[in-house]
């Protein structure tokens, strides 16, 4: 169900190398953030995501060595984790995290949105419509995925109109809201309704954005249970519940959804 398989696992690993590389250095070095990160609050988060990005990294190279042609599961994974570090290091990038490695962090943004780019276009959509999946787990799909696009859409822009109203401009997180009402929102309402045309975009690009999901709250939960141990600062019990719940939630949906997309002879 990919064509050009040994271009597209050759941007994979090349991918998940650079990744790991940055990730590795982050964890192990996370002083090197001080100078370039002012808004303290950030740090906790910061190397949780390096942490995510490290387990992302070795996931992604794992399946794109292992991948067949018709092997669609681990091809949406891996999706997903390019996803994840399109968002991780789009923030770097826009942040201007100007520590030495801001040239690879901007190399693995190019990499991720580009192998995206070509890992979508090389998916065969007729093969890719053929799969079955029970269709309440399509609709519960796609309903969380309006559900979260339209919640995030109303919890940003409430943060945003008082900035608006006084013209004052945010100094720091402001690539959340860009890559969020750019790109992540919208894609969550685009995949779903195309999920539920049954078009290969949606069905690939939902779970996809799922396991991106986890990519991106996960380390927020985890910076939350981290900062007594780590950073003697106090535990947000309220956003550590929101996370976690979302990363289960977006979990959950990745796996069973997952484990119930079958070929038409599988399920015969």
């Amino acid at each position: 169900m990919i064509k050009n398989l040994r271009a597209n696992k050759i941007v994979f690993i090349l991918t998940g190398i650079l990744a790991l590389i940055a990730a590795t250095i982050g964890v192990l070095r996370p002083e090197m953030y001080d100078p370039v990160i002012v808004f303290e609050r950030v740090i906790p988060g910061v190397f949780t995501q390096d942490l995510l990005v490290l387990v992302g990294a070795l996931i992604l190279i794992a399946l794109s060595l292992s991948m067949e042609g018709r092997d669609i599961r681990k091809a949406i994974v891996i999706f997903g984790v390019l996803g994840f570090f399109f968002y991780a290091y789009g923030i770097y990038a826009i942040e201007q995290v100007y520590t030495l490695l801001y040239p690879l962090y901007l190399t693995i943004l190019a990499f991720s949105f580009y192998g995206l780019i070509y890992g979508l276009g090389s998916v065969d959509q007729a093969e890719v419509e053929r799969l079955e999946l029970p269709g309440w787990i399509r609709t519960a799909a796609a309903g969380y995925g309006i559900f979260i696009a339209v919640m995030f859409n109303f919890i940003w822009f409430s943060q945003l109109i008082p900035y608006l109203q006084s013209a004052n401009r945010i100094e720091n997180l402001f690539s959340v809201y860009i890559i969020d009402l750019v790109f992540i929102m919208p894609g969550f309402v685009l995949a779903a309704v195309l999920a539920l045309r049954r078009r290969a975009m949606g069905i690939i690009g939902l779970p996809a954005l799922f396991i991106l999901g986890v990519g991106i709250l996960s380390p927020l939960a985890l910076a939350e249970l981290i900062k007594p141990l780590r950073y003697d600062a106090p535990m947000v019990m309220g956003e550590f519940t929101l996370y976690a719940v979302l990363s289960i939630a977006f979990l959950t949906f990745s796996v069973v959804y997952l484990a119930a997309l079958r070929e038409p002879e599988a399920l015969s």
